[in-house]
């Protein structure tokens, strides 16, 4: 009976031994944006397989042996890989869209092993985790390079540079559409709230990028990619609240590809919330919609989107102490220089653009009526950009593809500001003062006059484009491309009286122009444009073409384009050579003495009576077209060293037209000694890619020639002001970057990068004033040689932990640290040699997310919270040294002469999210 039992034991360990499983796992992701998909069919053999869960991963047990593993997904190409599982393995698979390379061709996306630029991409999954309702450009701190803030921390007023170059000149893309405004390059976050529920992925990339066309991709690209044909069906339902009474709501479905070769994506979002800094409260609605069909071999795709929105802002920086005295007094020590602002400690959330009002009217009878006091932030940003696309993918032959995009955008809205007024109340707007003194009519004329108003800042804009690329694959390794990028724009800019404050009249004595009846008077009245009123033009050519080679080893590319920009203003308040001979007239428009001045309307009215202006010009002041050619060369290539490893290098000379205001003057003269920005750069880099453990290196090298500066703004002693244009300055970008990530296993990742550069002016440069006619007065010169370029940390490192305990549940910790930090500040202020500007204290950064999902029916229900700024850091987040619109006048480069916004302090969100 032993001997049975013992028999029956051994064999039944043989066979447990002969029969052992190992585990098969892995991940399923989009060959050409590492998106996950979700619900990929895994087949191990005949019967036995399982599917990719809502994160992009599997996970199968199976006897050892050999296997051809074959994953499949609706949309995409099959892939089968060959392995002899003798231990657990981990796999990755990368499927390739069906439709030939869509999102390659229009949209310039970066591939691993293969594209030679430095790229990373964010996905939903990181998006979902830690975004936690920031505007876009915050998620992306934890990329090389990258330095983004929310300045004064108005919602959506967010500010990103990549390698020290701001986001003028940094490409913005959406779904291969650029977005950077025509006239002066900047990206308005606030009008892009929302996208973070239809994204597919965003790609940031450094340097001048991948992109065919002529960008303004100086220091990067940012490519965001919406959801369409090749998604999975399904939708969500999020809510979330936070910090400062923030709420947001969205819904969203894709429908995934439908019979007949339809699909389509909606999404729709509402937020509002009270703000972290003083008054900075935020409403907004977005709006998304998506059609794609399929027709034969044309695929067609209407695209709508916007955001109508409005918030509150804190435009102004201030001293240090006006916010926090011992932060300061800590920075600038015993300097007996130094002159303390008259208010401090207020407050890190101090905003100064606000006050209290009652409004109040009389009845018939004489009674007062009162209605409720309200809180007014006198800097309210308000604006709606909706953007529409007509884009059509024709597949001739599995060789040749012809993309045709149509688009067009029609934004409107402003800002508004505080002209006038009383002195500050307890450090905040006397709104109450100025309204009462406005609403009570005048003794002597019964009139309620304005001396104080709110007006509005407009700038609406109508942009359209066509952007049409052709490629065609000559062999499997051989691939041309080309096409043409046409742009019209026309941006319409004045100021209006938004809110008379209780008054009904204002008498502007200095200027006189037109009003609504296009009459010049020096009457304002509520809705009147007062103190400019222009349009800028701005067209739009461009012709570009791309060689690209690849094989297993070897991959490389070469892009030619050339572009064509034109500008052209036109004034409103402006007329050409009207001589006024007669001294009233004269005195009514603002001048001193007869003779020949620029003018607005054909009818003057002053003191009751009418006037004729006799001119032969035609109404309105303009410039002629103003036409700059300019073209960019770009060549790199990338070499597989192995399996796991490739090496990189790309090169590239960009040429560029200045922006708008760098070539014509607010008086409709074109500046002196325009030339176009010349961008010279080179990228080496070193990639490692192994399932546990992968890793990033690249060094880059930068030349700026003629880079343009915002134009400045002096007085002299009789209070004359003559505003300066820098057109010439050079500066140089040099540095190094670094990532990696390692998977201790499926439960445990460690993510980490720095970035160290070395930015810096580089040349001497010559500032041209102009005085308030337009004419030339006089030009300084300067030398900004070796100084530091300032507005973002020149040393980043980061790091994160994400653990995952148990499937579902995720903790993350994030780490951020930013150093050699040197203040914002105008060249021109340069006036000795051997000066640097200031540069700001390090700070470090914690934000924690926790997250937990799981599964009800055929509902998963994700609950996440988020800490931003964990442990409450106090840090300045922007500096600027000699700020025009501090009222201490400085000329020095250290913290006393410095005006700052502090960085925010800590906040939460959580939210729940029902997707199905």
């Amino acid at each position: 009976m032993k001997k049975s039992i013992l028999v029956l034991f051994i064999l039944s360990l043989s066979f447990s031994v002969f029969s052992q499983n190992y585990k098969i796992s892995g991940v399923v992701k989009d060959a050409e944006t590492g998106e996950t998909l979700i619900g990929a069919n895994i087949l191990v053999k005949s019967g036995v397989g399982t599917v990719t869960d809502y994160d992009g991963n599997f996970s199968i047990e199976v006897e050892k042996g050999k296997y051809n593993i074959k994953v499949s997904y609706v949309g995409y190409r099959n892939q089968t890989k060959t392995i002899n599982l003798t231990k657990d393995i981990y796999l990755t698979f990368r499927l390739k869209t069906d439709i030939i390379d869509e999102i390659q061709i229009v949209a310039d996306v970066a591939r691993e092993r293969e594209t030679p630029v430095a790229f990373t991409n964010v996905l939903p999954a990181k998006i979902d985790e830690e975004l936690a309702s920031q505007d876009i450009p915050m998620i992306l701190n934890s990329t090389p390079g990258v330095y983004a803030t929310q300045q004064g921390g108005g919602d959506g007023d967010a500010r990103i540079t990549i390698r020290g170059f701001n986001q003028r000149n940094v490409a913005v893309m959406l779904d291969g559409i650029p977005v950077n405004d025509m006239e002066n390059g900047w990206v308005y976050w606030s009008n892009w709230f929302g996208l973070d529920a239809v994204t597919r992925s965003i790609q940031v990339q450094r340097g001048l990028g991948a992109s065919k066309l002529a960008i303004p991709s100086v220091g990067g690209t940012m490519n965001i990619l919406s959801k369409g044909i090749d998604a999975r069906q399904g939708g969500i339902i999020k809510q979330e609240i936070g910090s400062n009474n923030f709420t947001r709501t969205s819904i969203g479905y894709t429908s995934g590809r439908l019979n007949k070769g339809w699909s389509y994506t909606l999404a729709g979002s509402f937020k509002q919330g009270d703000g972290w800094v003083e008054q900075t409260f935020t409403k907004g609605w977005f709006y998304f919609f998506r059609i794609d069909k399929q027709y034969k071999n044309h695929l067609f795709t209407v695209t709508g989107m916007g955001a109508p929105q409005s918030h509150g802002q804190r435009s102004y920086k201030n001293p240090i102490a006006t916010y926090d005295k011992a932060y300061a007094d800590k920075l600038i020590g015993d300097d007996t220089s130094y002159t303390e602002p008259p208010a401090v400690d207020l407050g890190l959330r101090y905003n100064e653009h606000w006050g209290y009002l009652e409004r109040w009217s009389l009845d018939e009878n004489g009674d007062t009526i009162h209605a409720d006091v309200k809180k007014i932030n006198t800097k309210k940003n308000y604006y709606h950009k909706p953007q529409f696309s007509l884009k059509d993918f024709w597949t001739v032959n599995e060789n040749f593809t012809v993309s045709n995009i149509l688009y067009a955008s029609i934004g409107s809205g402003g800002g508004t500001g505080l002209k006038g007024g009383v002195s500050p109340v307890n450090n905040q707007v006397d709104l109450q003062t100025l309204y009462n003194n406005q609403a009570t009519p005048n003794v002597f004329t019964g009139q309620q006059e304005t001396t104080g108003y709110l007006y509005s800042s407009i700038n609406n804009h109508y942009w359209y484009g066509m952007l049409s690329t052709m490629n065609y694959n000559l062999n499997d390794e051989l691939n041309f491309s080309g096409g043409i990028d046409l742009r019209s724009y026309r941006g319409e800019h004045y100021r209006e009286m938004y809110d008379m404050l209780g008054g009904k009249i204002f008498y502007d004595e200095n200027k006189s122009q037109i009003n609504n009846n296009n009459i010049a008077s020096t009457e304002r009245h509520l809705g009147d444009k007062i103190y400019y009123h222009n349009d800028g033009l701005v067209r739009w050519a461009g012709v570009f073409g791309q060689a690209e080679y690849s094989n297993q080893v070897i991959s490389g590319f070469l892009n030619l384009s050339v572009s064509n920009s034109g500008y052209k203003r036109i004034d409103y308040f402006r007329r050409k050579d009207i001589v006024l001979s007669d001294t009233i007239l004269s005195q009514a428009v603002g001048f001193s003495k007869t003779g020949t001045h620029q003018f607005a309307a054909d009818t003057l009215v002053y003191n009751g009576n009418s006037y004729t202006v006799d001119s032969p010009e035609a109404r309105n002041a303009q410039t002629d077209w103003k036409w700059i050619p300019g073209y960019t060369i770009k060549t790199g290539v990338n070499y597989n060293l192995s399996e796991y490893s490739n090496v990189f290098m790309n090169a590239g000379i960009l040429s560029k037209a200045t922006r708008f205001n760098n070539v014509i003057a607010q008086n409709n003269t074109f500046l002196k000694d325009i030339n176009n920005e010349l961008i010279k750069s080179v990228e080496l880099g070193y990639s490692y890619h192994k399932t546990k453990f992968a890793i990033n290196v690249n060094t880059y090298y930068t030349i700026w020639d003629n880079k343009p500066v915002q134009p400045v703004r002096e007085r002299d002693a009789d209070e004359n002001v003559f505003t300066g244009y820098i057109n010439g300055i050079d500066a140089l970008h040099k540095g190094v970057e670094l990532d990696f990530v390692y998977k201790f296993n499926s439960k445990l990742e460690f993510q980490g990068l720095s970035s160290i550069g070395d930015w810096r002016w580089d040349s001497k440069a010559t500032v041209n004033y102009y005085d308030e006619i337009g004419d030339y007065a006089y030009s300084r010169s300067f030398d900004a040689g070796g100084v530091h370029v300032g507005d973002a940390a020149q040393t980043q490192f980061a790091a994160s932990l994400r653990y995952e305990p148990f499937k579902g549940f995720y903790m993350k910790g994030k780490y951020t640290y930013f150093s050699r930090y040197y203040a914002d500040f105008n060249p021109s202020s340069l006036q000795k040699e051997a000066i640097d500007s200031w540069e700001l204290p390090s700070y470090n950064m914690v934000n924690l997310h926790i997250g937990y999902s799981f599964y009800y029916q055929d509902y998963r229900i994700k609950w996440s919270f988020n800490l931003l700024n964990a442990f409450n850091e106090e840090y300045i987040s922007d500096a600027t040294n000699n700020d025009p619109y501090n009222d201490i006048v400085t000329n020095d480069f250290d913290a006393k002469s410095a005006t700052v916004f502090f960085g925010m302090g800590r906040r939460f969100t959580t939210s729940v999210k029902l997707s199905f």
